[in-house]
């Protein structure tokens, strides 16, 4: 159904999170709900609770949409939150026609916009030197050498041994974004079993006391993307967002990867320009919808 979805709308109706949960079976917090119509399934909804409000997707089967299907759906993802919750939210990606439709008919209202960007490395300038000790067969070029702050050094991540100060830095780094910030152990664990995950493409930050930041790259058929990039509030403001985005992407170019992804949220106008400064343009905009319900 999934897949009919993305052949249709040329999108997939699913993040990470929401695909992630699909192999954990239902929680108190967290239920999957789905339609059929004999032994097919023309629609599905995730839903978690999260404190006194509630976070979907949902996605119809093409050949099923405006014949109700998705107003019954709802319905039920309703009846079960609306004891406890006074608020659901529901991702649309790509911002397409039919889910405005939809959240206009059901009294929802844009809440949140995540931006897709995406570039090219073929001409990017790559900096003149790196730091000592990393770097083997990074790119370099004509551009600012990179410099870490006093004290500080870049390497890989260590499995089995940063995850706490990752998880402490991210929380941190991360406090105000309502999905990013609340990463647990568990949550970190799942992405380490992906088979695309590699440690050698987690570049960490240190220093004497701890982590500073960390570049989680990824790459999946053939594309790299800028995963997570996160720095300890006590080095911000130091450069250090700049050099590990850099990092993370010549250890891609490297790897001979060409093009890079990323996500970031509209209000995070601190990020949209750094990257917007590296040559990252929009190439897809999702959109939050919310409904109060109390």
């Amino acid at each position: 159904m999934a897949h009919r979805c993305e052949e249709a709308d040329g999108i997939a109706p699913f993040n990470e999170q929401t695909t992630l949960a699909l192999s954990r079976h239902p929680e108190k917090h967290r239920r999957h709900f789905v339609v059929r119509l004999g032994e097919t399934v023309i629609a599905y909804a995730g839903v978690e609770k999260l404190g006194d409000a509630a976070e979907a997707e949902m996605a119809v089967d093409p050949a099923r949409r405006g014949k109700g299907v998705g107003h019954r759906l709802l319905l039920n993802v309703l009846d079960w939150i609306e004891a406890d919750i006074t608020i659901l939210r529901v991702w649309a990606h790509g911002d397409l026609p039919v889910s405005q439709q939809f959240a206009a008919k059901h009294g929802f209202t844009r809440d949140r916009v995540l931006f897709q960007l995406s570039r090219d490395l073929d001409g990017f300038v790559w900096p003149a030197a790196w730091p000592e000790g990393i770097g083997r067969n990074w790119p370099v070029g004509d551009g600012p050498a990179v410099a870490l702050p006093d004290g500080a050094r870049l390497r890989p991540f260590r499995v089995g041994q940063d995850e706490p100060e990752l998880l402490r830095v991210n929380a941190a780094a991360f406090a105000a974004h309502p999905e990013q910030g609340r990463w647990t152990a568990a949550d970190l664990a799942a992405r380490e079993q992906e088979t695309w995950f590699d440690p050698d493409g987690l570049l960490v930050a240190e220093d004497e006391q701890g982590l500073l930041g960390f570049h989680w790259t990824k790459v999946e058929d053939g594309i790299g993307e800028i995963y997570v990039l996160g720095v300890d509030p006590r080095a911000q403001g130091a450069g250090l967002g700049w050099s590990l985005a850099l990092a993370g992407l010549a250890h891609l170019a490297a790897h001979g990867i060409q093009q890079v992804d990323l996500y970031a949220d509209e209000t995070n106008t601190k990020a949209l320009k750094l990257y917007r400064s590296q040559g990252f343009e929009t190439v897809r905009t999702d959109v939050q919808w919310a409904k109060r319900l109390r």
